[in-house]
């Protein structure tokens, strides 16, 4: 799936060629280096929701240190989203094991934490959309370690699969020193933000939905050092992390179905053995 999705998104991304599109003027919030950085693009459960019916993907890889303050790990994630009753969510980790799965259809939810578990068959709650959280968690692991160091610099809008986007050239970003014009080192910036890391290089694009304010295409490359071991010139001690993902509202979703009885098991909620009084 990782292969797969590095693929969709390297042919996304050269098939969204700018235009000399007219563009608003951008929000900043610093420049370093002649480079005008805005806010970055906020994504919520609500802007997800607007996009409709869409399938998400998206892999995280993380190569640790030498030391194992921040071990390896890898992960990708799929998202099937029907409508707010109906879909299917799933989390498989680096051994090609399946970590998690979720599938609601209407009125119930089954899940199961891998493939030989039995699905547990619970009571969804109507209207509840607090999966597309988990499909937001992925984004925020992988740029978490760069906190406000994260830079969106504003390109030329274009389109992907028919749709507007805005497109963004991710870096970092040091924020200036507050009694100088001078930006901070990365180090420094790092202390005075209580990071525990500090990052050493960022690149990556951002194609975010016009409409909805979504990505809809993101890539990033990042590499940093954990405090315990700055100073190290050992590149073992360098954490490097890859991550991709896409959301395609054009990918008509199959129809999303219980799993087989044979494999549900069905959960009983008990009732509270200490009701609160009335």
């Amino acid at each position: 799936m990782r292969a797969a999705l590095a693929l969709a998104v390297a042919a996304l991304v050269a098939a969204a060629g700018c235009g000399p599109n007219d563009v608003a003027p951008p929000v900043t919030t610093g420049e370093t280096g002649g480079i005008v950085f805005e806010r970055p693009p906020a994504t919520s459960i609500g802007t997800v929701r607007g996009l409709g019916a869409h399938v998400f993907e998206a892999a995280w890889d993380r190569r640790g240190d030498r030391q194992g303050i921040h071990p390896s790990k890898e992960s990708t994630y799929r998202l099937v989203w029907a409508e707010l009753d109906n879909y299917e969510f799933s989390e498989v980790g680096e051994d090609g094991r399946l970590h998690f799965e979720e599938i609601r259809d209407e009125e119930s939810i089954y899940r199961r934490g891998s493939a030989e578990s039995l699905y547990q068959q619970l009571p969804g709650v109507p209207g509840q959309s607090l999966i597309l959280q988990r499909s937001l968690r992925p984004w925020r692991s992988a740029t978490s370690p760069f906190g406000d160091q994260v830079g969106y610099e504003r390109l030329q809008d274009s389109t992907v699969e028919g749709r507007p986007v805005r497109v963004y050239r991710l870096s970092l970003a040091p924020p200036p020193a507050p009694d100088s014009d001078k930006p901070l080192s990365l180090d420094e910036a790092a202390n005075r933000s209580g990071q525990a890391i500090t990052p050493i290089a960022l690149s990556g694009f951002v194609y975010v939905d016009i409409e909805t304010g979504n990505r809809l295409l993101a890539e990033l490359e990042g590499r940093y050092v954990p405090r315990r071991v700055i100073g190290s010139t050992d590149p073992t001690d360098e954490v490097l992390i890859t991550y991709r993902e896409s959301r395609s509202p054009t990918q008509l979703p199959p129809t999303i179905a219980a799993p087989p009885a044979d494999k549900v098991r069905v959960v009983k909620r008990s009732p509270l053995a200490n009701p609160r009084p009335r």
